[in-house]
């Protein structure tokens, strides 16, 4: 039996390292999907990711080169939903890398947070117990909110140097190195020359003769200066197109544009501050930017004299499996877009398809498809039972599509 084990493991390990080969040297076309938040929620959080699940079953079905993740695979602290998500949907018939970037949900610790979290549950327990006294629920319903506003204050408040630290061991310890040695020798690659405190990082992808460098970048860190030099030198040491994905969207009108992007202090708006200048610039060939954090869809870009959509453009991606959530009400006008607009925010369970050819004429082509499953959360989100029988690939719905071009030299 014993020697079956290994003569089987071999063969996995011989599989999964001819798959990552084959992908690199077959370089006529490129095919990936970006999405994320496929987190539960507080109260649910030790349970399986159902609707995730689901959502992976498709994803695998439709055989992409790799996978972008835009960050909050867990709610807490539960990191053996990596290892749980990578080997039940992106470690079976056919290996898939899967790139994460790092969300606020994985940088979320701590005793005091320990602590409200668990007040925060007791008290969502005691809510949901049956009871007809009106008074009681409106009175912990109260105890809720007022916990949740110190848990948020408490987030906000962690030091941006323990967040580094965090950033690091999260990607290092609680995702890289729990991983079969096979499968993640992708990430040994792109993480091979890191700093030790480093937790952003980029790789190419080759198409008929032309490079595409991706860039992973953790938005939790605005401040932090080692980042934003590395950035800056991706930038000036790579002339191609470039595809960046990070946890926090730069412009939303979703919850969090209202409760983030609204407050010059936090961490999304300083961000925003210090990043979209580079972005924006044209001289960077940045064509899209890939975000997750708002629980919907959003797509935001500027149009040009010509009327038509002009480079970069931003996609929020953030429908993996997390509760959906809807626009928030406050003013948007009052968001900074930077004369950006929006699509408008689609309340689905999503996640981007893109498709890259690199023509004769020396265009590169994006073909980008959001598919996905709409819901009016007005009327309820759809129980995880029904949820497995809705999200399955003939039934999916086409909730954007739109085509990038870029014209530049083979490398």
């Amino acid at each position: 039996m014993w020697k079956k084990r290994k003569i089987f493991a071999l063969i996995i390990n011989v599989s999964v390292v001819f798959i990552f080969l084959s992908q690199s040297l077959c370089a006529g076309s490129l095919h990936f999907i970006a999405y994320g938040d496929t987190r539960r929620e507080i109260n649910t959080m030790e349970k399986p990711q159902v609707k995730h699940n689901a959502i992976a079953k498709v994803i695998r079905e439709m055989s992409p080169d790799f996978i972008l993740f835009t960050g909050d695979m867990v709610y807490y602290n539960e990191f053996g939903k990596f290892i749980e998500v990578i080997n039940k949907n992106f470690l079976t018939d056919k290996a898939l890398p899967v790139y994460p970037v790092i969300g606020n949900h994985e940088l979320i610790f701590g005793e005091r947070l320990d602590k409200l979290i668990k007040a925060i549950r007791k008290n969502i327990d005691l809510l949901n117990m049956p009871q007809e006294d009106a008074v009681f629920a409106t009175s912990i319903n109260s105890d809720i909110r007022s916990l949740q506003n110190i848990y948020y204050m408490e987030v906000d408040s962690i030091d941006e140097t323990e967040l580094k630290k965090r950033s690091r061991h999260v990607l290092i310890k609680e995702f890289k190195e729990k991983l079969p040695p096979a499968y993640s020798a992708y990430m040994e690659d792109v993480l091979k020359n890191s700093t030790e405190g480093q937790s952003w990082y980029s790789f190419i992808k080759e198409i008929n003769g032309l490079e595409i460098k991706f860039i992973a970048l953790n938005s939790s860190l605005p401040g932090d200066d080692e980042q934003f030099r590395w950035f800056i030198d991706e930038l000036i040491q790579f002339n191609g197109p470039k595809i960046i994905f990070e946890h926090y969207p730069p412009y939303s009108t979703g919850f969090h544009g209202c409760n983030d992007l609204l407050r010059k202090d936090s961490k999304a708006s300083r961000f925003r501050d210090r990043y979209t200048k580079v972005y924006n610039d044209p001289l960077n060939d940045i064509l899209l930017i890939i975000c997750g954090h708002e629980h919907n869809y959003q797509r935001i870009y500027r149009i040009g004299k010509a009327g038509r959509m002009q480079l970069p453009v931003y996609i929020i991606s953030g429908g993996g499996g997390a509760e959906i959530a809807g626009p928030c009400d406050c003013d948007v006008t009052q968001i900074p877009f930077d004369d950006f607009v929006g699509s408008g925010i689609t309340t689905a369970y999503n996640f981007v398809d893109i498709s890259v050819d690199y023509t004769n004429d020396r265009t590169l082509v994006l073909n980008c498809k959001v598919l996905g499953l709409r819901c009016d959360v007005s009327e309820g989100l759809p129980t995880d039972d029904i949820f497995e029988k809705q999200f399955v690939k003939d039934r999916l719905e086409l909730i954007d599509n739109f085509t990038l071009n870029w014209r530049g030299k083979c490398r």
